[in-house]
């Protein structure tokens, strides 16, 4: 890619050292992997790698150029494209409104961002500060990129993938590297050793791995579904409890579990982190605040099941939200959260 040098060595040191500290982690808790790719608010635009990408190029190339037409060819150009791709990739970003082509003109390669292009813009370089999403797109990507291959390969080259980008930005060495330890450790890629090289780090797909690339089933969704067995399902709106409402385990929309003990009503919890979630886009915070808001719901989706823990992550929450939930939310919305989240950690 362009302007972004892949060491694919450093990726296989990197397993190396992270493959070390799960196994020293096991010993004391069990190792979670990623939650499931689910992508908020996204526009239809993230299904195709390169339009992300050619979005941020196009918001890049205006900064510098304010007002001049830009040409998508210079784009597949440094993507290593056809140039043939590059009308293809302009009529899909008018399509989505993101463009507008300057057809008077004689190559239809000539665009300039819409205001629906820079709203995109802006929900994109939101979207690549996500740690959980990144994570999430890095495990599913890599584990569909192994079953592609069918062979094993060394995974430092998965950086040179066009999946490998999210939200139009390369993935790091260290997500990639996270992505292939825990992988492994699920069982669902397998490491090999190149006798004629020692130093050689490379992976297949297992079984079960490729049983989960063909169910559709993003990772965790694939791990949930294998986890529960014969267990009842209530559900609760876009979540679900795996199990008796009270000590159950709740699978929310986000796939991620949350094991609920006696003392925290299953439904409640669930009720809570959808609402939470659900209120996100409407608060308001600042993107450092946003960040540490969306960590902390998370932290509250897997360890909520502890009133003491779950009671420090609330009152973490309130103080980075508590204003907004009553002045940015609809009517009596954010009362109703801050009542439902007091009743569950009084």
């Amino acid at each position: 890619m362009a302007g972004f040098q892949i060491n694919h060595r450093e990726i296989d040191n990197m397993v190396r050292e992270i493959k070390k500290s799960f196994e020293q982690a096991s010993r004391r808790h069990q190792i979670r992997v990623p939650v499931g790719a689910d992508i908020p608010g996204g526009s239809g635009a993230d299904e195709d790698p390169y339009l992300p990408k050619a979005l941020l190029w196009l918001d890049g190339q205006a900064s510098m150029q304010p007002g001049a037409l830009q040409d998508m060819k210079e784009f597949a150009v440094g993507e290593g494209l056809p140039d043939e791709e590059a009308s293809g990739l302009a009529l899909q970003l008018e399509q989505h409104g993101f463009v507008q082509i300057a057809r008077s003109l004689a190559d239809d390669t000539d665009v300039y961002l819409t205001d629906e292009g820079r709203v995109e813009v802006r929900r994109l370089r939101k979207l690549a500060g996500d740690r959980v999403a990144r994570a999430n797109h890095s495990c599913d990507g890599l584990l569909r990129w192994l079953h592609d291959r069918d062979t094993p390969v060394e995974p430092g080259y998965f950086a040179d993938s066009p999946t490998a980008y999210f939200a139009g930005t390369a993935l790091t060495s260290r997500e990639i590297a996270t992505s292939v330890a825990e992988l492994v450790r699920a069982g669902l890629a397998a490491e090999e050793v190149d006798q004629a090289n020692a130093d050689s780090y490379r992976l297949s797909i297992t079984a079960a791995g490729a049983d989960c690339v063909r169910s559709g089933h993003t990772v965790r969704s694939y791990m949930d579904s294998k986890s529960t067995g014969s267990t009842t399902n209530n559900y609760h709106g876009s979540s679900v409890v795996h199990g008796a409402v009270s000590g159950g385990v709740i699978s929310t929309g986000h796939h991620n579990a949350i094991n609920v003990g006696n003392g925290i009503d299953a439904q409640a919890l669930a009720a809570l982190v959808q609402g939470l979630r659900d209120a996100a886009p409407q608060l308001g915070l600042e993107p450092v605040d946003a960040e540490d808001y969306a960590v902390e719901v998370e932290a509250l989706e897997r360890d909520g099941s502890d009133a003491v823990q779950g009671g420090r992550i609330w009152r973490r929450i309130t103080r980075l939200a508590g204003p907004a939930f009553t002045t940015a939310l609809a009517a009596g919305a954010g009362e109703q959260l801050v009542e439902l989240g007091s009743r569950l950690y009084s």
